[in-house]
């Protein structure tokens, strides 16, 4: 079995997927894994301001259980939850699996920015990386996958790593618990990958799901881990469950709902994977947020992400995103963008961007406030 010196477990989508690091670790170790030192790693939003501390190496940062996540408004900015300082102090609480801290990776500079902190990390700290995603929504494969959530944080890790190229594989648990992917789509993708399958143990789910209790549901409940506990847990063959994709615009709340299905057998076992084998078309090479969007949203495919709706800081402005997803109705987009052109023009922020397609929406919305420009790739509204 494998023998590291010190491997970085890097939880790669964002939200609870640094916590699910534990899963990895403690289901690698029990399998015969080892090494001397590991650390644990989230990536950290560029549509936050976070009080984490520089570590001397671009792009990554040392986070602590006092650390904070802030909205990034010039208006309205407040602290928010953020899981990854449970986590920090969970692992300060006793140093699990000789795990000697947490960290964050800066998404602000794209695939170019994490595959730049990789290469400084590796194998100047790390020897190893083991990228953990919990979920599925790494694996997706196209406008097929009709409800994708989520795709833009894996896809930006999933390119730097690949571009820099250490030393890795990915940890891959909890297939379809995120809504993302349908089952039939998952089992194809592991078979294509060559994953390799590995029975999870009852023991390992039992202590994920107290330490989830104890440190994480109280400040980010989250849904993906407790998902994949029930979905290991269930007696049924296949599960449906009703999830939503959200759209958050200040108090403005906005859902789209669909079931998605779950085949719990996928969910008893956990895959190691060859992240060179993934296929991913929003995994592109991206020096920033609004390259990535300008790259995928605005000139390609269109799909529920990350981006929509968040405020970005280029320089000294406040960019807003402003694309709902594609997943709510034309009524429920329409609104959000009125609010956000009302936002643009109360000073929230400096500049609105919309999709093309959705000029349409817009109509008497845009005043006297407010002027707009028409480029190749984006409808451009600026505060006058």
């Amino acid at each position: 079995m494998p023998s590291f010196g010190r491997v970085l477990f890097l939880g790669i989508g964002g939200g609870n997927d640094i916590f699910s690091c534990t899963l990895a670790a403690s289901s690698l170790y029990a399998d015969g894994w080892r090494w001397k030192k590991c650390a644990f790693a989230g990536v950290l939003s560029p549509f936050h301001y976070h009080t984490v501390k520089p570590t001397g190496i671009g792009g990554l940062f040392l986070t602590q259980p006092s650390s904070e996540r802030h909205l990034l408004r010039r208006q309205g900015a407040r602290a928010i939850r953020f899981v990854d300082s449970a986590v920090s102090a969970f692992v300060a609480s006793g140093k699990p699996f000789d795990c000697t801290g947490v960290y964050g990776i800066s998404l602000m500079d794209g695939s170019m920015g994490v595959a730049w902190t990789l290469k400084q990390l590796v194998p100047r700290l790390f020897d190893y990386v083991v990228l953990v995603d919990v979920g599925g929504d790494c694996f997706y494969r196209g406008p097929q996958d009709t409800h994708v959530l989520s795709p833009f944080f894996d896809a930006t890790v999933l390119r730097g790593f690949l571009d820099v190229r250490v030393p890795g594989v990915l940890f891959e648990a909890g297939p379809g618990t995120d809504g993302e992917l349908e089952p039939e789509a998952l089992a194809s993708v592991l078979q294509s990958v060559q994953a390799t399958s590995n029975p999870l143990r009852e023991s390992m789910i039992d202590q994920l799901d107290a330490w989830y209790r104890q440190w994480v549901e109280p400040v980010r409940p989250g849904r993906t881990v407790s998902m994949t506990i029930s979905a290991f847990r269930s007696p049924e063959h296949m599960l449906t469950v009703r999830y939503r994709a959200r759209a958050h615009l200040g108090a403005t709340r906005r859902y789209a709902y669909f079931d998605q299905r779950i085949d719990t057998e996928l969910c008893r076992s956990y895959y190691v994977v060859d992240p060179s084998r993934i296929s991913n078309p929003l995994a592109i090479e991206s020096r920033s947020p609004i390259d990535w969007f300008i790259k995928t949203q605005l000139q390609g495919q269109h799909v529920n992400n990350e981006t929509n709706l968040e405020y970005w800081a280029r320089g000294n402005q406040i960019v807003h995103l402003l694309t709902p997803s594609p997943l709510l109705d034309a009524n429920d987009r329409r609104d959000l963008i009125a609010q956000g052109i009302d936002e643009l023009a109360a000073g929230v922020c400096d500049e609105a961007w919309l999709l093309p397609g959705d000029q349409g929406l817009v109509g008497e919305f845009v005043n006297h406030h407010v002027a707009w420009e028409e480029t190749e790739t984006a409808f451009i509204l600026r505060r006058c």
